[in-house]
C-alpha cells in the first residue's frame, strides 16, 4: 500500500518523501484505522510549525496508532547526551516531564544509542530495562514500543508508546506504524524548529529595527518603501502608513536626494545618499544605502548631520581665516632672516638665533599651507581638474621635489619600478599629489630610526589603479586606526613620542581620494610599520 505524507513546504522548509508500508510476512498489514490516523496526523504535522503543538500532536499520535495506554517524547540534549522527557501522556505525563536519562540508560537510552527500534512486551524480564522513572512517578510500566527519531541522519530523540490498552501486546505492525510517524515527525520537528528559529530572528531584527537611534528604511529592488522605524519616521517628516508602498522621493518631496533616488538604487554596491531639507529650518541627512544579503532589497540607514557640517563649517572659516592673518607677518620673517643671515659680522650665536627664526619661520610656513589646504579641500565648492595622469611621472616629480624636506628627516622615496607599467588614472593632478606627499611625509614623521626608506607601489584593478605607500617605523595599535582620518586627530604621544603637526595630514588625504571617488585603506603591524592604500579611477 502507497500513500503520500507530506507535500513539499516553500521557503526552505524540509520536505518529505512518499512513504511506502511493505507487509509483514504472512500477509499482515496495519488496520485501516491505524492507517487513517497516521495520514490524518501526517497532514496535521505539515501544516504545523509551533513546535510544542509538533511534539504534542507526534506523541498523542503515537499512542493512538498503537492502541496504547501512553506515549512520551524524549528529545536529545546534545550538549549532555541525555533524554530529556518533553512530552509525555498518561496518568504520570505531567510529573515525567523534564526528568532525564543517562546515555545508554534503559530501553529508550539503548534505542538512541543504537539508532534501531525495539519492542518489548515484558520490560521486567529484559536486563536493559531501567525502573528508575517507574519508581519516581509510581506508573507501571509494562510493554514498551520505542523508536529513534532521526532527521537526515541526526538524533532527535526517542518516541514511545508504553502499555498495550485491554491487556494485549504490541506487534510489529505497532512497531512500523512507530517508525513511519517517527520519520514524519523528524522532519516536522526539523521544520517547527527553524521556523521558530526564524520567527525568533525576526522578532529580534524588528525589536533592533524599531528602537535604532539612527533612521532606518528598507525599501524593495525599485525602490519602494516597505518599512520605516521611529527615528527614520521622525526625520523625514513622515508615518510610516503613508509612506509604504511609495519611493523615497514621493515620500519625502521636500528633500533633494543625491544622488538620484532611482540611480541609488540601481547602483550594484553599497551608495552614500545625502538628503537636504531646504525649506524651513535647514536638515542634511547622510547615509548608506546597502543590499539586504539575499538581493531582495535594500536598506538606507541615516543620520542627521546638519550641526556637524555646521560645526566643520566654522571650523574652515576659522582656518581660513587664521592662516590669512598669520601669512602676512610671515612674509617678513621667512623673506628678511635669510637677508640678515649673509650680514658676516654676526657672532656665532647671533647666526645660530637667525638660522632657529628661518626654520621654524620656514615650518610654521609649511603648517598654514597645510591648514589652507585642508580648509580649501574640505569645503563645499571644492572643484576638482581632472586629467589623464601617469601616476609614474607624477610620483617622479613629487619624489625630487620632497627629497630635501623628506632628508633632513634621514627618509628617502624609494619608487617600486613597475609603477610605470600601471595604466593612467583619472585625477586632478595638484590634489593627487598633495594625498601622496601628504603619506610620505606622514611616514617619515613617524618612523624614528635615523635612516628610513618609504617604498611606494602600484597594483591595477578592473576599474582602479591603488598606490601603496609602505613604512618601517612603530605601527600603529588596532584600536587607534579607526580614528586615524578623522580631522585634528593625533596618535598619542606615549606611543608615538611624535606631536608635530596639526592632525590634518590623513585627513586631508581621505577627503581628496573620496572626493576622487576612491577609498582609503590602511594595515599596520606593531613593530613593523604600516601600509596606507589609495584607490583612484582608471582613466577611460
Amino acid at each position: 500500500m502507497f500513500f503520500p505524507f507530506r507535500k513539499k513546504k516553500p521557503g526552505g522548509l524540509n520536505s518529505d518523501p512518499v512513504f511506502s508500508l511493505p507487509r509483514l510476512s504472512g500477509g499482515e498489514s496495519p488496520s485501516p484505522s491505524a492507517l487513517e490516523t497516521l495520514l490524518e496526523a501526517s497532514r496535521a504535522l505539515s501544516a504545523e510549525l509551533d513546535p510544542a503543538v509538533v511534539r504534542t500532536k507526534v506523541m498523542e499520535t503515537a499512542a493512538r496508532v498503537t492502541g496504547a495506554e501512553a506515549g512520551s517524547l524524549l528529545l536529545l540534549d546534545e550538549a549532555t547526551g541525555e533524554l530529556v522527557f518533553d512530552t509525555a501522556s498518561g496518568t504520570a505525563g505531567e510529573q515525567v516531564k523534564s526528568l532525564r536519562l543517562k546515555p545508554g540508560e534503559g530501553l529508550s537510552g539503548w534505542v538512541a544509542a543504537r539508532r534501531e527500534p525495539l519492542l518489548v512486551n515484558d520490560v521486567a524480564a529484559d536486563s536493559r530495562w531501567s525502573p528508575r522513572m517507574d519508581h519516581r512517578t509510581e506508573f507501571a510500566t509494562r510493554q514498551l514500543v520505542a523508536v529513534p527519531v532521526l532527521h537526515q541522519g541526526r538524533l532527535l530523540g526517542v518516541l514511545e508508546s508504553i502499555n498495550k490498552k485491554s491487556g494485549g501486546r504490541f506487534d510489529e505492525n505497532d512497531r512500523r506504524l512507530m517508525e513511519l510517524l517517527a520519520a514524519e515527525a523528524g522532519v516536522a520537528l526539523e521544520n517547527a524548529r527553524l521556523f521558530a528559529r526564524l520567527r525568533a530572528e525576526k522578532q529580534t531584527l524588528s525589536a533592533l529595527f524599531a528602537e535604532m537611534s539612527d533612521g532606518a528604511l528598507v525599501v524593495d529592488l525599485r525602490g519602494r518603501v516597505e518599512m520605516v522605524n521611529v527615528a527614520g519616521a521622525r526625520l523625514l517628516g513622515i508615518s510610516p502608513e503613508a509612506a509604504t508602498g511609495k519611493s523615497l522621493t514621493e515620500a519625502a518631496p521636500a528633500f533633494a536626494i543625491a544622488p538620484p533616488w532611482d540611480r541609488a538604487v540601481a547602483s550594484p554596491g553599497p551608495v552614500p545618499v545625502e538628503m537636504v531639507r531646504a525649506e524651513g529650518k535647514k536638515l542634511i541627512l547622510e547615509g548608506r544605502l546597502d543590499s539586504v544579503r539575499g538581493g531582495g532589497a535594500h536598506l538606507f540607514v541615516f543620520r542627521d548631520v546638519t550641526e556637524s557640517r555646521r560645526e566643520d563649517r566654522i571650523k574652515r572659516d576659522f582656518l581660513s581665516l587664521i592662516s590669512h592673518k598669520l601669512k602676512t607677518p610671515l612674509v617678513s620673517i621667512t623673506g628678511f632672516a635669510p637677508l640678515l643671515l649673509q650680514d658676516k659680522t654676526l657672532t656665532e650665536v647671533q647666526r645660530r638665533g637667525l638660522t632657529a627664526i628661518r626654520d621654524q619661520g620656514h615650518r610654521l610656513w609649511q603648517l598654514v599651507e597645510r591648514l589652507l589646504n585642508f580648509a580649501t579641500v574640505e569645503s563645499d565648492t571644492l572643484e576638482l581638474n581632472p586629467q589623464r595622469l601617469s601616476v609614474a611621472e607624477v610620483l617622479l616629480r613629487l619624489q625630487k621635489e620632497t627629497h630635501a624636506d623628506l632628508a633632513r628627516r634621514g627618509a628617502r622615496v624609494v619608487l617600486a619600478e613597475t609603477l610605470s607599467e600601471l595604466p593612467p588614472i583619472q585625477a586632478d593632478p595638484a590634489l593627487f599629489a598633495d594625498a601622496q606627499r601628504n603619506l610620505w611625509e606622514n611616514a617619515a614623521k613617524f618612523d624614528h630610526r635615523p635612516e628610513k626608506e618609504i617604498h611606494v607601489t602600484g597594483r591595477a584593478e578592473a576599474a582602479n589603479v591603488v598606490i601603496a605607500v609602505e613604512d618601517g617605523g612603530a605601527g600603529i595599535p588596532s584600536e587607534e586606526i579607526p580614528r586615524l582620518f578623522k580631522k585634528f586627530y593625533q596618535i598619542e604621544e606615549s606611543f608615538t613620542g611624535q606631536v608635530e603637526g596639526a592632525g590634518l595630514g590623513l585627513a586631508l588625504v581621505q577627503r581628496i581620494v573620496e572626493a576622487h571617488g576612491g577609498a582609503v585603506g590602511v594595515s599596520s603591524v606593531l613593530g613593523r610599520g604600516s601600509v596606507f592604500t589609495t584607490r583612484w579611477p582608471r582613466a577611460g
